[in-house]
C-alpha cells in the first residue's frame, strides 16, 4: 500500500494567460504553493490575477485556493513562492517531508497539468541525472515514457508541467526535493527536464532531511529521534481528539502533577507518531513480520482489559501496572527481531491507552 502519492499535493496555477502546475508546501508558520516563476508571467503579477486550483482526484471538480501574497519571484532560478489561505487540510501537508542532498540515479515522481490535457493531472516517473547543490538545481529524465509523440515538439507536449513538485520516495515516504522548470531544448532531447531545488526557499521551511545521509532510514532510532513540531502535535490532537483525550486522562492518573502529565503526553504523541511510521514500514516491507505482530496483539487484548484495566488508589500503582504490562508484552514479542521489541511494546501500550483497551481511573 502506498500512503502518499505526488498527485495529492499537486495544484494547477493560472496567471494572465499562463497555465502551469505547482505543489502545496508546509512552511514554518503558514502554507505555500511553490511553482515556476514563468508560470506567473514575465513579471510579478497581482495576487488577484493568480488562480490556484486543486482536485481531490483526477476526475473531480477543481476547488480554488486563495492566494495571500507572493513571497518570492525569482526569474534567474525560475521559481515563485505564493503564500496561500489553506484551511482544514493541514494534515495533508504533514504527510510528506522536504529533502536535500539527492543522489544521481534516484527514482523520482512528479505530477502536473500537461497542456494537451489541462483538465486532469497526470503523474510521471523518472530518475535524477545530475545535481548541483551549489546552484540549487538538478536535472531529471523520464523513465518508460517520452515527450516525443505525434510529431510534436517535446516542448509543446511538456507545456503545463512546469512547477510540478518532484518527489523522491524512501520506503513509501515522499520527500519533496524541488520543482520542474522546463524541458531541455524545444525538442526535449532525451526527455531531460531542468529542475529547481528547495534550497532557494530554506528560510521558509521548518526542517528538511539530508537524503544523501538517509540511506539507512529503516533503522528504528532514526525515526525515534526525529522531533515532531508543536504544529504536528496540534494537528494530531485535532484529527484524533478522542484518542488524545483518553491518553491525557490516563496520564493524569499516572502523573498527578499537571506539568508532568502534559510533558509525558507530548512525548508519547511524538513517539507514537514516529513509531507509527515504523509500523507502516514493517507493514509494507515485512508483511509476515507485521502479521505476526498483529496476531500477538490480538491474542493479548482480553488479558489487557481484564487483568490490567482497573481503579487505582495511587499513581504509582498505575505506573507499576503499565510497566508490568509493557514488560509482559515485550516478552511476547521476543519471537520478533530483537531490535524492535521495546519499540513495539511501548507503541502498543500507548495505543491501548489512547483507545481505552488499557484503562486507569483514580479512586476518590
Amino acid at each position: 500500500m502506498i500512503y502518499n502519492l505526488a498527485e495529492k499535493y499537486c495544484v494547477r496555477v493560472k496567471s494572465n494567460g499562463h497555465t502551469g502546475s505547482g505543489v502545496l508546501l508546509p512552511g514554518k508558520d503558514t502554507f505555500y504553493v511553490l511553482t515556476a516563476a514563468h508560470c506567473l508571467g514575465d513579471s510579478i503579477p497581482s495576487t488577484d490575477d493568480i488562480i490556484i486550483e486543486k482536485q481531490n482526484d483526477y476526475t473531480s471538480e477543481f476547488k480554488t485556493i486563495t492566494s495571500v501574497e507572493i513571497k518570492e519571484f525569482n526569474k534567474e532560478h525560475d521559481f515563485a513562492l505564493i503564500e496561500i489561505d489553506f484551511d482544514n487540510e493541514e494534515n495533508l501537508l504533514y504527510q510528506y517531508k522536504l529533502g536535500r542532498g539527492v543522489l544521481s540515479e534516484n527514482e523520482i515522481k512528479f505530477c502536473g497539468y500537461q497542456g494537451i490535457n489541462i483538465e486532469q493531472y497526470r503523474p510521471f516517473t523518472g530518475k535524477i541525472l545530475s545535481t548541483s547543490e551549489d546552484l540549487g538545481c538538478f536535472k531529471i529524465t523520464l523513465v518508460g515514457e517520452t515527450f516525443d509523440q505525434g510529431g510534436e515538439d517535446g516542448n509543446y507536449l511538456a507545456k503545463g508541467l512546469s512547477g510540478s513538485g518532484v518527489f523522491v520516495y524512501r520506503h513509501n515516504s515522499p520527500f519533496l526535493i524541488g520543482i520542474l522548470n522546463s524541458v531541455v531544448t524545444n525538442k526535449a532531447w532525451n526527455d531531460d527536464i531542468a529542475c529547481c531545488s528547495i534550497k532557494h526557499i530554506e528560510q521558509y521551511i521548518s526542517e528538511y532531511v539530508d537524503l544523501s545521509d538517509f540511506e539507512n532510514l529503516k533503522q528504528w532510532n532514526e525515526n525515534l529521534e526525529r522531533e515532531r513540531t508543536d504544529r504536528e502535535i496540534e494537528v494530531f490532537k485535532k484529527e484524533n481528539s478522542d484518542f488524545f483525550e483518553k491518553l491525557y486522562r490516563k496520564n493524569n492518573v499516572l502523573y498527578p502533577e499537571t506539568v508532568k502529565a502534559n510533558t509525558v503526553t507530548a512525548k508519547q504523541i511524538r513517539k507514537f507518531l514516529a513509531m507509527r511510521d515504523n509500523i507502516r514500514t514493517i507493514e509494507n516491507d515485512y508483511p509476515i513480520l507485521y502479521s505476526n505482530f498483529k496476531n500477538i496483539v490480538k491474542r493479548f487484548v482480553d488479558q489487557v482489559q481484564d487483568d490490567y484495566s482497573r481503579n487505582v488508589n495511587e499513581s504509582n500503582e498505575a505506573i507499576n501496572l503499565k510497566m508490568e504490562l509493557q514488560n509482559q508484552l515485550k516478552t511476547q514479542f521476543e519471537v520478533l527481531p530483537s531490535f524492535t521489541n521495546l519499540d513495539l511494546s511501548e507503541y502498543q501500550v500507548i495505543e491501548w491507552l489512547g483507545i481505552c483497551t488499557l484503562n486507569f481511573t483514580k479512586n476518590d
